[in-house]
């Protein structure tokens, strides 16, 4: 080891020789990994440093699915990997790490090579923040990571996959397994929980009997998680395309009543309406879409509303209101959710008592106009789709819309 990697890597004791998994035993190819994440590692290598790419990226192409991004991850430090990229910079201030940016919008993301502290580190630390700033070895930073599938390297020079924990095994069996002990792993992290449902909805995957055993007895932490996390968790469960089983699962789990303190009083009592509707949603509704969160969140609520006030029966819009901006107060309660996300939730909500009101009724004109109309005809065609029912009161609209005319103007106030 040269002097310069000396510095900031702590020698290790033996650790067990990683498998390498030749070129010849998996179906990852260079050709699929953005050639921007390629150029980071050939320059990183050209100057003596070790490079691989790591983690999601990795995980995906190894299971035949398009990544989203590539992660590398280096023995050189994020000084050293901003002096070799004019287009970078550091960010970060709990977890230092690099961000190379390239034309189109695409960002690689470098990570140095981390290692746990020693105990009699722990008590010399002033800064709390170093704790995640301690270089080590790429065995030191695997254990660091959360589950086995999620710590294998890539090594574009070779062509090989390095496994020190078993990830190759677990990508096979397709187990969610955690890195050391989950309980520890969870008590450390309690977001880990989320993202254990999260990879075994979207990948379909199992979790390892450890795993969920942890979950059960753990579950209670995720109230001590932040909550902005655990906010941006959920929101990307729900838009996984696994909503419908990820909710399953973290009901069987006992986590929704941890995640959703209050909301959940208002989801268990209808899971089987609610799962259904998510997993059509998974389906049919387009998850970058603009109203995308608000479209999913409101799924979560419909069938305690519609249960309070079937589509069709006679009720005024101001006491399905009210039913409504009781039950998303709840996931204000719950989650530090932002005010136009729960406004767009209960727009949606309220919109499908007015689709099922007709383009004959007062205000339908005003309805068409809004941004969010499409986003509400959507949402009850998903209804529609699960239950079989209500489709009459769709087609009216379709029909409206498909001739480009808007319903009369019937907001006048009465002459006296």
């Amino acid at each position: 080891m040269t002097d310069r990697k000396a510095q900031h890597i702590q020698a290790q004791p033996w650790v067990p020789y990683p498998r390498i998994i030749p070129r010849a035993q998996h179906s990852l190819s260079r050709k699929e990994v953005w050639p921007e994440a390629l150029k980071v590692i050939r320059r990183l290598a050209k100057f003596g440093y070790t490079a691989y790419l790591v983690g999601g990226g990795v995980r995906d192409l190894l299971l035949g699915r398009r990544p989203k991004d590539f992660d590398v991850a280096t023995d050189a430090s994020p000084e050293e990997v901003r002096k070799l990229f004019n287009n970078s910079r550091i960010i970060g201030k709990r977890f230092r790490l690099v961000h190379v940016y390239f034309k189109g919008g695409r960002i690689v993301e470098v990570s140095t090579f981390r290692r746990a502290p020693e105990p009699h580190e722990l008590e010399e630390m002033e800064d709390p923040r170093t704790v995640n700033n301690l270089y080590g070895s790429p065995h030191q930073d695997v254990m660091r990571r959360d589950f086995t599938i999620n710590a294998l390297f890539y090594n574009p020079q070779d062509f090989t996959v390095i496994d020190y924990v078993g990830g190759w095994e677990d990508l096979q069996s397709r187990v969610i397994r955690s890195i050391g002990d989950p309980r520890v792993r969870f008590a450390e992290d309690p977001v880990r929980m989320t993202r254990a449902v999260e990879f075994a909805s979207r990948l379909g995957f199992s979790l390892h009997p450890e795993v969920e055993e942890a979950i059960r007895e753990e579950g209670w932490r995720i109230s001590q998680a932040s909550q902005d996390r655990l906010r941006e968790e959920v929101l990307g469960i729900l838009l996984s395309g696994a909503s419908g089983r990820a909710v399953r699962l973290m009901a069987d789990l006992g986590m929704l009543g941890h995640l959703f303190p209050r909301a959940s009083e208002v989801i268990l009592p209808h899971l089987q309406d609610v799962v259904t509707l998510l997993v059509r949603a998974d389906g049919a509704l387009n998850r970058e879409g603009l109203y995308a969160p608000a479209q999913f969140f409101s799924l979560l609520f419909l069938p305690r509303v519609k249960a309070a006030f079937p589509f069709g029966a006679k009720f005024t819009l101001g006491e399905v209101m009210e039913e409504i901006f009781l039950v998303t107060n709840t996931l204000r309660e719950d989650l530090p959710t932002p005010a136009h996300l729960i406004h767009s939730i209960r727009e949606i909500l309220l919109g499908l008592w007015r689709v099922a009101r007709g383009p004959g009724s007062r205000g339908a004109r005003r309805f068409m106009e809004r941004d969010y109309f499409k986003a509400v005809l959507e949402v009850f065609r998903v209804d529609t789709l699960a239950f079989r029912e209500d489709r009459s009161f769709l087609e009216p609209w379709h029909r409206q819309v498909a001739r480009g005319r808007k319903p009369p103007y019937k907001n006048r106030p009465r002459r006296r």
